[in-house]
């Protein structure tokens, strides 16, 4: 086992863990991954996708996940600090490897805004354009989505299920955890916290994201059905997260 750092980022989609991924591994001491364990692939760190890091095949990860995981923390290339991100409904044995292993730090992250995790997760869908780092690499014509309010209900709810197992699990084994959230991502005080937790260096270390903002901050440009939606969530503890911009 390496004696390097371990930690993982937990979080669902939509909730700036493609930049969290990408403002740790600017620090010189980090090595961090992206989404290993994606049914779709694995997505290493943006300056390791040139085939510099081979942990295995998908075929051989999805076969035998905990070797797997061992080769990647034994991975170092140098740095003190390794981890990535795994977000809900990815591989269940390694999910619960990593809740119940003492020696890995774990780090949530949150969105505040339900209905911007929403919105964002349908237009990923639609755009099949979950990952962005250069400008030019952005679809410029995005779709407007149409919300119906059950389904943004369920998908809540969905989300909300997944970190309770996580902060019943973590509170159940006395482990520490890092709560961030999204909309404080960018706050210099935050990565301080972020690099003290993880004990590398954080004073005269500036983090450095790599991750294009996909959507405008403005519901109102993203939704078909906004001005219904509007009338529909009177009164409801959403119609703040519709209207923030």
């Amino acid at each position: 086992m390496s004696s390097c750092t371990r930690f993982v980022i937990l979080a669902v989609p939509r909730t700036g863990s493609n930049l969290l991924c990408t403002l740790l591994n600017s620090h010189p001491e980090v090595l961090c991954h992206h989404e290993l364990f994606n049914p779709d692939g694995i997505y290493y760190a943006l300056d390791y996708r040139d085939g510099s890091i081979h942990y295995g095949s998908m075929a051989e990860r999805d076969r035998e996940p905990l070797d797997f995981l061992q080769r990647v923390w034994k991975g170092e290339k140098g740095a003190s600090c390794i981890g990535f991100k795994m977000t809900r409904g990815q591989n269940e044995t390694v999910m619960r490897s990593l809740l119940e292993d003492y020696g890995v730090l774990k780090i949530v992250l949150y969105r505040r805004n339900r209905l911007k995790t929403y919105v964002s997760e349908l237009i990923a869908r639609q755009t099949n354009q979950w990952e962005v780092y250069a400008g030019d690499e952005l679809l410029t014509d995005r779709p407007r989505i149409r919300i119906d309010i059950g389904s943004l209900k369920e998908h809540a709810d969905l989300n909300q299920r997944f970190y309770a197992e996580i902060n019943e699990t973590l509170k159940a084994t006395q482990q520490p955890c890092l709560e961030m959230v999204y909309e404080n991502i960018f706050s210099g005080s935050e990565h301080v916290r972020l690099l003290d937790f993880l004990g590398v260096k954080a004073r005269q270390v500036k983090l450095v994201h790599s991750s294009i903002k996909q959507n405008d901050n403005e519901l109102r440009t993203l939704i078909e059905n906004f001005q219904e939606l509007e009338l529909a969530l009177e009164g409801s503890e959403y119609l703040a997260e519709l209207l923030d911009n």
